[in-house]
Order: structure tokens, then C-alpha cells, then sequence
């Protein structure tokens, strides 16, 4: 990774961070359950690389309280007021919405359940941003990530960060 990316990516992760810190509102997620499962008739998700010994059921959305995955999105761009972003955990699709920048602070909590070991985000948006990222889930205990949208004022550049961490990200 050359220097000037590495700064790029120190930056996006520094800016997702700030913007956290001061936020008041989160909210749940209004997204519908995934998809079914192809062969069912309707469209599935789409192509998997799942992890060994994982099935299509073990990538899923649930209750808080059971989540492996705390996965926060948010559209941080004023640029464009509303977004749509599709996020998806090993080729299982998990957010299809659009989101909100409601003064960058709306923050939506999608809780994942996931089986344990190396897992794949693909994260994209309707304007061309994506991103794609590996990160592992422990045995024991969670994960918490945070996807953003963002967007250079006058630089037609948009794009998705990408932050995972062993602790619970501090929205206040």
C-alpha cells in the first residue's frame, strides 16, 4: 500500500471515528429480513463464499443480544441527502436500504449473527461506492463495525469506510 493510500485510509477511519463521537441518534434498523434462500422460488442472496462448515442460515440478522456482528451504517454525506447502500457478509445479502444523512447523525444498528473465523464485506451503494473487507469473528465475544458513506464536496469522489473493532463503538 503505497503512502498516499495509507493516509487516505488512516483518514477515513479517523474521520468515522469524530463522527461518532457526539452523535445522539441511532436507531434500529427498518430492513427487512434477508432474502430467501435461492431455489425458494424468489430471488436469494447473492453468490456465496461462505466460511467451512457455515449454511446460509448461520449468516443472518437477529436480536441484539445474541449478535456476533454489531454492524452500524450511516450516511455521512451532505452531498447526497439520501443513499442507498446494500450490504453483504460472505455473499449473504443483510442491508438493502436507503439511509438518511439527517445532520450525519444517524446511525442504524443492523446485529448480525455469524459463525466464528474469516468472513468477507461487500458494501456498495447506487452511486458506485463500495468497498470490500475481510475481518474475523472470535470464538468468544463480538465484533463491531462501522460502514459509513461519504462524499468530497465539489470532488464527485464517494465512497464507503470500513471499521472493525473488539469493543462497542462510542456513539454519545
Amino acid at each position: 500500500m503505497d503512502a498516499k493510500t495509507l493516509a487516505r485510509t488512516a483518514a477515513l477511519a479517523v474521520a468515522t471515528l469524530l463522527a461518532a463521537v457526539g452523535c445522539g441518534g441511532f436507531a434500529r434498523s427498518t430492513n427487512p429480513p434477508p432474502p430467501p434462500a435461492r431455489g425458494s422460488g424468489t430471488a436469494g442472496p447473492v453468490e456465496s463464499r461462505p466460511p467451512t462448515g457455515a449454511t446460509p442460515a448461520a449468516i443472518r440478522l437477529v436480536d441484539e443480544d445474541v449478535a456476533d456482528l454489531h454492524l452500524w451504517v450511516s450516511n455521512q454525506s451532505f452531498e447526497d441527502d439520501r443513499v442507498t447502500v446494500t450490504v453483504s457478509i460472505d455473499g449473504t445479502r443483510l442491508v438493502d436500504q436507503p439511509f438518511d444523512v439527517q445532520g450525519q447523525h444517524n446511525w442504524i444498528l443492523f446485529p448480525v449473527k455469524l459463525p466464528p473465523g474469516s468472513h468477507e464485506v461487500t458494501a456498495t451503494s447506487q452511486t458506485g461506492a463500495a468497498t470490500h473487507e475481510r475481518f474475523t469473528v472470535p470464538e468468544k465475544g463480538r465484533r463491531y463495525a462501522v460502514l459509513g458513506y461519504w462524499s468530497d464536496p465539489g470532488r464527485n469522489d464517494r465512497h464507503l469506510s470500513w471499521l472493525v473493532r473488539s469493543r462497542p463503538v462510542a456513539f454519545q
